[in-house]
């Protein structure tokens, strides 16, 4: 099947983040992204220099075109910057998108860009029961659910509070929390990514790998997991697809010959080698 995402937030100048990486990511796919803007930052290795919101009316605006002018069969929620843009963009998806959607919960920026006041948490937290998976770095649920998560059950906690919140499934993006669980005892830790459906729980696990000054990986597993549900998988099989298609990406960028891959994924290693400064 056709894989046509809008990719709905920020866009990165001279950075291979953010709505740029979701462009690169659908089309490592094999697919195309219909890219809305939601806002201009400029930033990157731990500056921020500038953050320009787009105006509410002119995110509605694309919003029309696209819908108008293209069939987008999923949708994938990044940064929304202001109270309106939260409100219109979803009023938009709940009234024409046909197919997943997942919100990429993002309060703050790896550079340190404050991404999200009290009233656009609020918003987007009331907005958490419509989408079919909410993903969110550890960072920033703890901000979300007003704890610190520094395990591995501190993770299952925040993650039920997501979910009496409204989310119906939810993937926490742990990074190297739960090493003291798994992930080898010497060493790199493996990096984790904790699911909860409201019954369920299951630990997505990803071997280490040295990539510095990697920058898109967020995108590539969201537009992954899209592409899977798009296909008909189940959410379990969609994230394993999408943790498997960042692991091959990563290998291939860093030239591991060992990786055994499709061809897409040599395509979506651009991703990550372009991202080294």
């Amino acid at each position: 099947m056709p894989f046509h995402p809008i990719a709905l937030g920020a866009l990165y100048p001279g950075i291979e983040r953010g709505l740029s990486a979701d462009i690169l990511a659908t089309r490592a796919l094999g697919g195309e992204a219909y890219p809305i803007c939601t806002s201009l930052i400029v930033a990157g290795d731990g500056v921020v220099t500038d953050l320009l919101e787009v105006p509410s009316d002119t995110v509605s605006a694309q919003l029309e075109h696209v819908f108008n002018v293209n069939a987008p069969n999923a949708a994938r929620v990044g940064i929304l910057g202001s109270p309106a843009t939260v409100d219109i963009a979803f009023r938009h998806l709940g009234q024409h998108l046909s197919g997943p959607l997942i919100l990429d919960l993002t309060l703050s920026g790896p550079s340190g860009e404050d991404l999200a006041d009290g009233k656009v948490r609020e918003l987007l937290a009331e907005r958490m029961p419509l989408p079919d998976l909410v993903t969110i770095r550890a960072q920033d649920a703890q901000l979300l659910v007003g704890m610190e998560i520094g395990t591995l059950d501190d993770a299952q906690v925040a993650v039920q509070r997501m979910h009496k919140r409204g989310a119906r499934r939810v993937l926490l993006r742990c990074g190297a929390i739960g090493q003291e669980f798994s992930g080898p005892e010497d060493g790199d830790p493996f990096h984790n990514d904790l699911y909860y459906d409201g019954e369920d729980f299951a630990l997505f696990e990803a071997p280490p790998l040295h990539r510095p000054h990697v920058t898109g990986a967020s995108s590539a597993l969201t537009m992954a997991i899209l592409k899977a549900l798009v296909d008909g998988d189940a959410m379990p099989d969609a994230i394993q697809a999408g943790k498997a298609f960042v692991s091959q990406s990563l290998y291939r960028a860093s030239g591991d010959e060992s990786a055994r891959a499709p061809a897409y994924f040599a395509a979506a290693s651009h991703l990550f080698a372009s991202s080294e400064r």
